[in-house]
């Protein structure tokens, strides 16, 4: 087995609420002998579940969200008014 430590990040927006925010994990990738994958997501040294299923809102719990790359929320609050 090998085991690969990687930093992901994303960015996340509410379609019910419109809230918007960032979250960069630390991903443990790990390959067993048979090439199957595992990756431990982990947010603030705590592991969670991935952001990339059934990803909640922080602000409203809702479960309607976009997942994007790095970088647009806090690119879209800049070119706010």
């Amino acid at each position: 087995m090998s085991t690969q430590h990687v930093r992901r990040s994303y960015s996340f927006v509410c379609l019910e609420c419109g809230h918007g925010w960032e979250s960069a994990f630390e991903v443990d990738v790990t390959v067993d002998r048979y090439g199957r994958i595992e990756a431990a997501y982990h947010l603030g040294g705590e592991r969670v579940p991935s952001p990339l299923q059934s990803p909640k809102c922080v602000k409203c719990e809702s479960g309607k969200i976009r997942i994007m790359r790095p970088g647009r929320v806090t690119g879209a609050r800049l070119h706010e008014g």
